[in-house]
């Protein structure tokens, strides 16, 4: 939700300036630009992160799995 209320802002405030100044646009397009591809790498780092995450536990309960492996609660 929080990411919707910036986008209308931002929307707001560059429709208001750029409706003044055609000169604003194409810089403003490039911020938008900027944040979408930051917004990508940010989705992509996190699916890796939590990728990995998943592998560190399928690695521990595998190891608990183990005969003789003693299981702590």
């Amino acid at each position: 939700m929080h990411h919707v209320i910036g986008t209308l802002i931002i929307g707001v405030f560059a429709g208001g300036v750029a409706g003044r100044s055609a000169r604003l646009r194409p810089a403003f397009r490039g911020l938008v630009k900027g944040g979408i591809v930051m917004k990508r790498k940010i989705q992509s780092a996190g699916a890796a992160a939590c990728g990995e995450m998943q592998k560190l536990v399928d690695e521990a309960r595998a190891d608990l799995d183990q005969a003789g492996t003693e299981r702590q609660n």
